[in-house]
């Protein structure tokens, strides 16, 4: 092999190094930035899915001619809304692999959840947790009382 060859493979391999290593850091940060007593109880009130596709791909064309791939795939996005007694959360859950579980939730029954910035981390009922991107926080104002009749 000669130097240059050694070079670049040398270079690629530290490059992957140190990507598994920021890998394995931001895992581990991510896990342990919420504190245990960010974790609070809500009723699960609704989940419902929605799918979505994902286009990919290289077309080039000349004088009527198109060459070229495209990839198209579906995925699932899950939203959820968790009720507490001062606000209304709703976020979604992305599945992009097939391998992505879903959390083992049940509605109008309880859940345990963290809020981080705009993130909302849940513990389903098996105790996993999923991270879910937090789109809409809503307060809950006291009903009103019904006006008396005369």
């Amino acid at each position: 092999m000669n130097r240059l060859m050694k070079r670049t493979v040398t270079a690629r391999y530290f490059v992957c190094l140190a990507a598994f290593g920021l890998l394995l850091l931001s895992v581990t940060v991510k896990a342990g930035n919420i504190p245990a007593d960010a974790w609070q109880t809500g009723t699960l009130r609704d989940s419902s899915e929605s799918w979505h596709s994902r286009s990919a791909g290289v077309l080039n064309g000349s004088q009527g001619n198109l060459n070229g791939m495209m990839v198209s795939r579906e995925y699932p996005i899950v939203h959820y809304i968790v009720e507490t007694d001062q606000y209304v959360y709703e976020a979604d859950l992305t599945l992009r692999h097939r391998r992505d579980k879903r959390p083992a939730l049940t509605v109008n029954g309880p859940v345990k959840f963290a809020v981080a910035n705009s993130e909302l981390y849940v513990r389903d009922e098996e105790g996993k947790e999923f991270k879910m991107v937090l789109f809409k926080k809503t307060l809950k104002t006291p009903s009103q009382p019904l006006p008396q009749q005369p």
